[in-house]
């Protein structure tokens, strides 16, 4: 639409805004969100819209930069932290929060507070929110990603990934699969996976997720 459309006319429209965001190659499908997170993805990319309408871009001088605003920034936890005001309100509507835990050669951690993290859409938050902004703000600069867990373990042992892939084990039982790690060495964790191959794209993530230091999942059949 055109840069003529005020913030008033917006307004006066909700229908035909929401239809234009729908159709948006940025909005995100609403089949990969679950739970209580499909409200926060609504808000966020709606309310995004509506604040892009109204006002020019931010400068980022100890203010957050705004998600609409085409500046990039050096990768410090500052800058990541800064960036993540404007997720904050939403992730707090929705009775969560977001801390930077560290940034460190182009690793950014985070850990998700209150509901964001206890609850089973944690990796769509991550994912459809906050990972696309970071990745907006500062490019390639970021190589990874990671979320960090209350509970994670002090140390990663075979016995430690297979309790985790407990969560996945009903689903691949049902097509007829089977998991089972074999070793963990060096960042390197050898599983013994038969059954589809997405649902061993799952298993791949949820390990790396789940245990940082495990860099590479290698399956074997």
């Amino acid at each position: 639409m055109a840069a003529s459309l005020t913030a008033a006319g917006l307004a006066k429209n909700p229908c035909f805004l929401r239809r234009q965001i729908l159709k948006s190659p940025f909005y995100p499908p609403l089949s990969y969100v679950r739970g209580p997170r499909i409200v926060f993805i609504r808000r966020v990319f709606f309310s995004y819209a509506i604040k892009a309408s109204k006002a020019p871009e931010t400068k980022a001088t100890g203010s957050s930069p705004g998600l609409y605003s085409a500046q990039t920034f050096e990768l410090t936890a500052q800058n990541v932290d800064l960036v993540l005001e404007d997720v904050r309100p939403y992730l707090i509507s929705d009775g969560g929060n977001v801390d930077v835990v560290s940034v460190e050669d182009g690793v950014i951690s985070l850990k998700l507070q209150g509901a964001c993290g206890n609850c089973p859409s944690s990796t769509t938050t991550m994912k459809m929110g906050i990972e696309r902004v970071l990745k907006e703000k500062f490019g390639d600069a970021i190589k990874d990603i990671r979320q960090v867990f209350d509970d994670q373990p002090s140390e990663t042992t075979v016995e430690v990934v297979n309790s985790h892939l407990d969560i996945l084990r009903p689903a691949i039982k049902n097509y007829g699969g089977s998991v089972e790690v074999l070793s963990v060495e060096g960042g390197n964790c050898l599983v013994k996976y038969v059954g589809p191959e997405s649902i061993g794209s799952g298993i791949k993530a949820a390990i790396r997720e789940k245990f940082p230091d495990i860099t590479d999942v290698v399956f074997k059949s």
